[in-house]
């Protein structure tokens, strides 16, 4: 199935966002790079942490969708910064192809795996649609449709905010 996504206000948020860090840190994206990269990999690892797709020693259940949904919008926010830095012009439209079945752990891990192999490789913009492509993809894995994205976003984004004007 392909799913059609307008990315196109999450990226205006995250140019501002991105200005009001910026401006508080004296800071450009040609400054941050490797930490956006890093950034993005720490937030995957957290998220990958509340899934616990990889915790074959575990029986806990994974966290609450709330949390979960809320750790993937971090990538989100690291995503986009990275897509912006390179200037990877907003994606009116940003299709995705999802199979619509049930992922077993052992498919979500590897989704996982993939993701984090290509993390550091985020240097063209070829790559970082590849990526963001596939972590939209993940989101549905994950049974988040973009509505629920896209808000959870906006209220991460809100917190963000707060958190520079309070010399986070």
């Amino acid at each position: 199935m392909k799913i059609t996504i307008d990315l196109t206000d999450i990226f205006k948020q995250q140019i501002e966002l991105d200005k009001h860090i910026h401006s508080n840190h004296n800071l450009h994206y040609d400054d941050v790079l490797d930490e956006l990269k890093l950034a993005l990999a720490v937030e995957l690892s957290e998220l990958a942490n509340e899934i616990r797709c990889f915790k074959f020693w575990s029986n806990k259940k994974p966290s609450e969708k709330n949390i979960i949904l809320e750790e993937y919008v971090d990538g989100i926010h690291f995503i986009t910064s990275l897509a912006i830095a390179k200037n990877v012009k907003c994606f009116d439209k940003l299709t995705i192809n999802f199979n619509q079945k049930q992922y077993s752990k052992k498919e979500i891990t590897i989704f996982f795996n993939e993701l984090f192999e290509s993390t550091n490789k985020l240097n063209t913009k070829l790559r970082i649609i590849s990526w963001y492509k596939k972590y939209l993809q993940l989101g549905y894995i994950l049974c988040f449709n973009f509505d629920e994205i896209k808000a959870a976003y906006n209220r991460k984004n809100e917190i963000n905010h707060q958190r520079q004007n309070n010399n986070y």
